[in-house]
């Protein structure tokens, strides 16, 4: 008897957090290296800066690599809902959400501010563990007025903690969780939210391929590639 998984056609979910880690990578060689020396910089400054490279070419690569990466929160609110429609245990889940948010605040604050604690903003782990938070709690008050006044405490909870992506991070979770019970109408309402992240909306291609199986098991390497790969920018940028 044949036991093995039948392997579809598509990008795996391994695959697509792949994508999201290798774009969320390029994402933050602008944000944590290449703008803070833009910031600093004299806007009259016609000599090279950085790699050789002068300010008016360093704000154009700046601007490629950021649009670039905005397609990995949107993979990433996407495999979020995926594995809570498919966790065995979502207090488990969210456990580990929780755990490396705390984690990774010292090592975002490094990279983002250059100082160990940073209150004024919180990284993407407590976005994603709030969004989680918010899908769960929709899911138990599945009947009531409280199933559409939750996310609504949640984009309210993130703004007030100023995490990463805020309220519009919560929305977009809980509008992945919404579209995937639709066809074109779902799609269009989330191409439509991500359109506000100009480049973010390509992020729904791969996510149109994906086959729905797991692929590789990958589960720690993003929770343990945020945090160490923040530290890498921080040292990095440090010894430019």
């Amino acid at each position: 008897m044949d036991t093995s998984v039948e392997v579809k056609k598509g990008l795996t979910g391994s695959t697509l957090k792949l994508i999201a880690i290798i774009t969320m990578f390029i994402d933050h060689i602008g944000a944590f290296l290449i703008e803070p020396i833009l910031f600093n910089a004299n806007p009259y400054m016609t000599k090279p800066i950085l790699w050789g490279l002068t300010l008016t070419q360093l704000k154009t690569l700046d601007t490629t690599l950021r649009l670039i990466g905005r397609l990995a929160f949107p993979l990433f609110t996407f495999l979020l809902v995926e594995g809570f429609l498919h966790t065995r245990s979502k207090k488990n889940y969210l456990i580990r959400l929780s755990l490396f948010a705390l984690i990774s605040e010292i090592p975002f604050d490094l990279a983002r501010s250059r100082i160990i604690f940073d209150f004024s903003y919180q990284n993407v782990f407590f976005t994603l563990a709030l969004g989680l938070a918010v899908l769960w709690l929709m899911q138990k008050y599945t009947d009531t007025l409280w199933k559409w006044l939750i996310p609504v405490a949640g984009m309210l909870l993130a703004t007030f903690l100023k995490t990463d992506y805020s309220w519009y991070g919560i929305g977009l979770i809980v509008i992945h969780e919404f579209a995937r019970n639709l066809k074109i109408e779902g799609q269009i309402i989330l191409a439509l939210w991500l359109s506000a992240q100009y480049t973010a909306v390509f992020a729904l291609l791969p996510i149109h391929f994906y086959n729905g199986q797991r692929g590789l098991s990958l589960r720690y390497l993003f929770y343990w590639f945020y945090p160490v790969h923040l530290l890498f920018f921080y040292v990095l940028f440090k010894n430019l």
